[in-house]
């Protein structure tokens, strides 16, 4: 596995461990494709905590204009990316 896909698995992992935090379901229920209001029951109040247990989970600030578009996990995943990605740029 190069370290590339590694890291994506890591924050694939930490994401979803954050989520499984939060909710009922167990965590190897949660998959990429988990819709958040359908399948993982999110509400307002459980979305604002999430987003800021991700920015101190990985040290980020997640745009609300992103949050706000959050579909499925793989939303959230690629959020934590960007914003990872974004910061990794700044610090150089």
């Amino acid at each position: 596995m190069s370290d590339e896909s590694s890291d994506q698995f890591d924050v694939v992992s930490q994401v979803i461990k954050v989520l499984s935090d939060y909710f009922p379901v167990g965590r190897r229920e949660i998959t990429l494709t988990s819709r958040l209001v359908e399948d993982l029951y999110v509400d307002s109040i459980s979305l604002v905590e999430i987003v800021m247990a991700l920015n101190e989970t990985f040290g980020i600030e997640l745009p609300e204009d992103r949050v706000g578009l959050w579909r499925t996990v793989e939303d959230v995943y690629e959020s934590v990316m960007n914003s990872t990605s974004c910061r990794a740029l700044d610090l150089e």
